[in-house]
């Protein structure tokens, strides 16, 4: 496993982004947050599908150090869960998921696995983190920080989903 201080700034929403847009990752980590403030349809969609969803939970959203997990649910180990509007970004999502259960194990906490929900399609992916992932992991945390290090902002992708993003005036207006 890594060392926890040498990545003490990256969050699970960076490595979320890092799987989605280098850009987004590199502005989101200097402080340009879009995705509270946006007028996007799709981002208010989100939030309200979040704060709507699993209700009944009685453990829900946990906020330490580096990550903001949706839910856990307890049993002979800790199972995360994370509420997700659309699997369009789905690898992007397992990888987070992981990086979560990564901070978790990092505290002493047995977690091995979690869960993404779609409730707009009323579907879930179960996720198992391995000692490959924990591998894969620290190389994506490494190049995480190669972007953060560096003066400018990567380039923009130019892709479909770039329209959708509370980003996208920032990179083409």
């Amino acid at each position: 496993m890594l060392s926890d201080t040498k990545y003490d700034s990256i969050t699970g929403t960076l490595v979320a982004y890092y799987f989605i847009c280098h850009r987004k990752l590199w502005l989101h980590a200097k402080g340009l947050d879009l995705e509270n403030v946006s007028e996007n349809v799709d981002v208010i969609k989100g939030k309200i599908l979040h704060e709507s969803s699993f209700t009944r939970e009685t453990h829900k959203e946990y906020d330490f150090d580096r990550a903001k997990i949706d839910f856990l649910k307890y049993g002979d180990e800790v199972i995360v869960h994370e509420i997700k509007k659309s699997k369009k970004f789905e690898e992007a999502h397992i990888w987070q998921l992981k990086y979560y259960i990564y901070t978790l194990q990092l505290r002493g906490i047995q977690c091995t696995a979690g869960v993404i929900h779609y409730p707009n399609s009323m579907r879930k992916v179960d996720v198992e983190f391995t000692e490959k992932d924990s591998q894969a992991l620290g190389v994506a945390l490494q190049e995480i920080r190669n972007i953060l290090d560096r003066s400018k902002p990567p380039s923009c992708l130019k892709k479909r989903f770039c329209s959708k993003c509370a980003y996208f005036d920032f990179c083409f207006a």
